[in-house]
């Protein structure tokens, strides 16, 4: 119909008001598909593997959405390749609505800089619903490093370059690697990257000294920080958090500008009609609000976040050039 519609002009008058009636019933269509959204189960991506602290922040999502809209949310696991098999996936699906997936700082701000051949283009494939938690990092140090505080503690790297490390918690080009590198940047500072493969390596290494300071998300170090086996410098958002509210910003102690964290978000397919991810948007953020949630989050190292999509748009445009610049900067690479 679409093609005989377009040769309206060698058409006659009757032929051309059956195209628009048709145009006219399949835009009805569409619109009543939208506002009956959901009337079929929802997938929900997972891009990594089961039990994680990723993987409970979907299913927390995919829990409220099946109370609310009346549909089941099933959690797909696709792991693999830092998340790029499972957002590959997600790249696949229709644009309905009915495919949504979560994604992290480092699947969507790192890989397009890490990684030559991706499975999808950020930017075209998907459509951002929801900004979901943005737990920071913490600076944490051995407590035989002879600094109090942040500014105790660039003083002494700077009368001793080369001398310290730093351990990265998810290995080479991680995040945590990522923000070390930002620090030494910004504090004008040399210390030395040691790569870990997780906090249950890295936090051991510190806590013997062979490694004198690593950055951590919140939940791998609390415990440690409580009992005072390691000292917590500063923390990387922009404000202090609810799971440490006894340690200062970067801001306020004394390096200005400087923040690091980790997100979580929920996106779906790009061509999902706008109202659609409003729906989304909305259920979302009601989860966010509720106390219940919150508690949840806190319990893995998260505040909950929320907003708008397109304040989520902001935020990966931010952190995508953000961190491109340290990676270029500091040549780091996968190889």
């Amino acid at each position: 119909m679409k093609k005989n519609c377009g040769r309206l002009k060698s058409c006659g008058a009757g032929f051309a008001s059956a195209c628009i009636v048709a145009g006219m019933l399949g835009a009805g269509q569409v619109q009543a598909q939208v506002e009956r959204y959901p009337t079929r189960p929802i997938k929900l991506i997972m891009p990594a593997t089961a039990g994680g602290p990723a993987d409970l922040l979907g299913r927390i999502a995919a829990e409220h959405l099946t109370k609310s809209f009346g549909q089941p949310v099933v959690v797909e696991n696709i792991p693999g390749a830092g998340g790029n098999t499972g957002l590959g996936a997600a790249a696949r699906a229709a644009p309905d609505g009915y495919t949504i997936f979560l994604a992290s700082q480092g699947m969507l701000s790192l890989a397009p800089w890490l990684f030559k051949d991706l499975p999808f283009d950020a930017d075209r494939d998907f459509a951002p619903v929801v900004l979901i938690a943005a737990p920071p990092y913490v600076l944490v140090t051995n407590p035989g490093v002879p600094a109090n505080n942040l500014k105790e503690l660039i003083t002494l790297l700077r009368a001793k370059p080369g001398e310290f490390n730093f351990a990265s918690t998810n290995g080479n080009a991680s995040s945590s690697h990522i923000a070390g590198e930002l620090f030494k940047k910004m504090a004008k500072v040399d210390i030395v990257h040691v790569p870990f493969k997780g906090d249950a390596v890295a936090a051991p290494a510190v806590l013997a000294g062979d490694v004198q300071m690593m950055f951590s998300l919140t939940a791998g170090v609390t415990p440690n920080i409580r009992a005072g086996k390691f000292r917590a410098i500063a923390i990387g958002s922009t404000k202090r958090s609810a799971a440490l509210p006894e340690v200062p910003t970067f801001d306020e102690a004394g390096l200005p500008g400087f923040t690091a964290a980790s997100w979580f978000a929920i996106l779906t397919r790009a061509g999902v009609p706008a109202p659609v991810i409003g729906r989304l948007n909305d259920e979302l953020n009601r989860m966010l609000a509720l106390a219940e949630t919150r508690k949840r989050l806190l319990g893995i190292g998260a505040e909950a976040a929320g907003g708008t999509a397109g304040e989520l748009a902001d935020h990966l445009r931010n952190e995508r050039t953000k961190w491109g610049q340290v990676i270029r900067e500091a040549r780091i690479t996968l190889d």
